[in-house]
């Protein structure tokens, strides 16, 4: 069972804030994008549910890039949230994750978060990549194109392999 994507930047926050990072919009949805990437390779199953698209600067989830929007270029300062329909109120998104699940993605956020937004960028735009691939296909911008998951396992399964 895939992890809502909220949930996953959740858990990317409060690593960061445990380790006194800031974490921006851009790096977020990038360092999510690796996490569901390396996921998927290692386990032939997404880590998210939610679609992926090739943006101007890289892989984007579209409900992250939206709950975290308002804070710009700077870092994220709030957790993303959904409506509680018991309170109808919102609350922040947290999930029960396994105990495998938490010991092969901890060491991979604590990497990830770390490189900042240009190694994020540069590494997401890798020549031949899913992103570029898509991106890249018609040879014009074409923002709205998902990067499916197929394409990122392929992809990553040969990474891995090297």
């Amino acid at each position: 069972m895939a992890y809502d994507s909220r949930y996953i930047a959740n858990l990317v926050l409060d690593r960061a804030d445990a380790e006194g990072l800031g974490i921006t919009n851009l790096e977020i949805n990038k360092i999510i994008y690796f996490l569901h990437s390396t996921y998927l390779a290692n386990f032939d199953r997404p880590l998210i549910d939610a679609k992926i698209e090739a943006w101007d600067y890289g892989p984007v989830i579209r409900e992250i890039y939206s709950e975290f929007k308002r804070f710009g270029a700077s870092d994220i300062s709030a957790r993303a949230t959904r409506l509680d329909l018991n309170s109808l109120k919102r609350a922040p998104v947290y999930e029960t994750m396994s105990s495998s699940d938490e010991t092969f993605l901890h060491p991979l956020i604590d990497k990830y978060m770390r490189l900042g937004a240009t190694k994020l960028v540069n590494m997401s735009h890798e020549k031949g990549g899913p992103w570029d691939l898509v991106y890249n296909a018609s040879g014009r911008s074409n923002p709205g194109m998902e990067i499916t998951n197929d394409l990122i396992q392929r992809y990553f399964l040969r990474q891995t392999r090297h």
